[in-house]
């Protein structure tokens, strides 16, 4: 099956890696010309770049096979990866989310790593996606469902932001340990509003990559929250050099919310401190902390 991977950014470099193991038929997409003939298209562009990247695919079979890797929610439109592929090809897509708490770089040098792959009840390819993805160290697990990998994957995003910003106002391991509770609570919660229904098996794509963007400063969202103790929010993108999913996803997180019903304090407060001019941080943190 002939694999073109739209992304030549680290994480598409480290899927390709990936692929390569079980198939030499798998290639970059070019950037002169479109997308021809794939059979399965990877995506691994930012969410904010989907839409621009779609009309350039002409596939090979009538029936679409696409594996989105990007994780967050489309600024213009609040809408998920998985929302945007239904706007430009219908129903027309067999359609798959590989969320999970995956690295680029670890990857690259082959440590153990979890992610599921997930996809709707129709979808016939599913074991062939998950043979061409999994080898001995990058391990799959096939999750019915993409909804909730997406929008965990968003959610996560923001709440590594906190996580950041506590880090950067020096707490330790039980102040983070104590907003990772807060982030599964308002998620778990979100999911029970929106009547969705986390099937087995899908840890790694909700709660695992919640621990791993939250916990290593090597998240783009985590450094971001850390930079904003002592910066403001233009200074603090900045800093980070490379695209804040978390940031982006702040207005569409809480639209979605006031769609379900529901309030998320945490994320709130985040999206507050955010947009706060304030540069008293220690005292707003302090703050929420003693209402929580």
């Amino acid at each position: 099956m002939k694999i073109i991977i739209v992304g030549k950014g680290v994480f598409g470099k480290a899927i390709y890696y990936i692929l390569r193991k079980n198939t030499q038929d798998v290639f970059f997409a070019k950037r002169d010309n479109s997308i021809d003939s794939p059979e399965i298209v990877v995506l691994c562009v930012p969410t904010q770049s989907i839409r621009d990247v779609l009309p350039l695919i002409t596939f090979s079979k009538r029936k679409k096979i696409i594996v989105n890797t990007a994780k967050g929610i489309e600024r213009t439109t609040h809408k998920f990866p998985y929302q945007i592929i239904e706007d430009v090809f219908g129903d027309n897509v067999e359609y798959y989310s590989l969320m999970g708490p995956s690295f680029a770089h670890e990857m690259l040098k082959d440590m153990p790593t979890l992610v599921n792959i997930g996809y709707r009840s129709g979808n016939r390819n599913a074991r062939t996606v998950k043979k061409l993805f999994q080898t001995d160290m990058f391990r799959v697990r096939l999750t019915e469902g993409v909804e909730i990998l997406e929008i965990a994957s968003a959610m996560k995003n923001v709440y590594a932001i906190g996580c950041g910003l506590a880090d950067g106002l020096g707490y330790g391991e039980n102040t983070k340990a104590k907003l990772l509770v807060l982030a599964i609570e308002e998620i778990q919660k979100l999911f029970l509003s929106l009547n969705l229904q986390v099937h087995a098996g899908a840890t790694a794509g909700t709660i695992g990559d919640l621990i791993l963007t939250c916990t290593s400063r090597e998240s783009r969202n985590f450094r971001f929250g850390k930079y904003l103790v002592n910066s403001s929010t233009d200074e603090a993108l900045q800093k980070v050099h490379s695209t804040v999913e978390g940031y982006t996803s702040l207005d569409s997180l809480a639209r979605l919310a006031r769609y379900a019903k529901i309030s998320l304090p945490l994320a709130s407060f985040i999206s507050q401190i955010v947009i706060s001019k304030d540069k008293n941080k220690q005292e707003q943190f302090m703050s929420f902390m003693k209402k929580t």
